[in-house]
């Protein structure tokens, strides 16, 4: 199917305005970052929820129910000639985020499609992969982390394990010291796949 030969190639874009959006379920963000990502490339998703449910691995129900609520919350409008086409509104533009860090996140498809990892966990692994991208370490103490995502800090240590247990970190380690704790990671090389940030959906 040539959907999928497109997508095995693609890399997901998600701006901090989608990543740290209080307003917004982990689902919601994966999802929405799709819209996003294809607005640059095609101006529209026509995609089925059927084929986003195979995609980042969600109920097809689930995807349906994301993108109703993303088009409640005024994210996401439907064609008026074809229902099938979803576009982006001009929403994320005046979504104002309190927090000074503005990097963007890109997802390859191992990440994003592994049928295994929790939707936060993808979205941490961009976040880890955002400033250590295979080479560096990346150094937070969790509750930084926790606030990029807008997500608890037990769930960044749960997404971190389960990272590391599926192999996407080559390091993980905490550094204690007398009065903070920082974890110490390393993501995966996956430099080959999101390199060329142009082989988009």
């Amino acid at each position: 199917m040539k959907e999928n030969e497109e997508l095995i190639k693609s890399i997901l874009k998600i701006p901090h305005k989608i990543l740290s959006n209080m307003e917004l379920s982990f689902n919601e963000k994966l999802i929405l970052s799709l819209d996003y990502t294809l607005s640059f490339k095609r101006g529209y998703n026509k995609y089925t929820n059927l084929y986003i449910g195979e995609l980042f691995g969600i109920n097809q129900n689930i995807v349906g129910k994301c993108r109703r609520q993303l088009i409640e919350k005024k994210y996401l409008v439907k064609d008026g000639d074809d229902k099938r086409f979803y576009r982006l509104t001009d929403k994320l533009d005046n979504v104002e985020i309190t927090l000074k860090d503005k990097r963007e996140v890109l997802l390859p498809f191992e990440v994003y499609n592994h049928p295994h990892l929790q939707t936060g966990a993808k979205l941490l692994w961009g976040e880890y992969n955002s400033m250590s991208k295979g080479d560096k370490e990346y150094f937070s103490k969790r509750d930084t982390t926790a606030n990029r995502l807008n997500a608890s800090k037990e769930s960044i240590t749960i997404w971190t394990k389960q990272l590391n247990e599926y192999g996407f970190l080559d390091k993980y380690e905490h550094n204690s010291g007398y009065y903070t704790k920082q974890k110490i990671v390393k993501t995966r090389d996956l430099t080959k796949r999101i390199g060329d940030t142009n082989e988009d959906v």
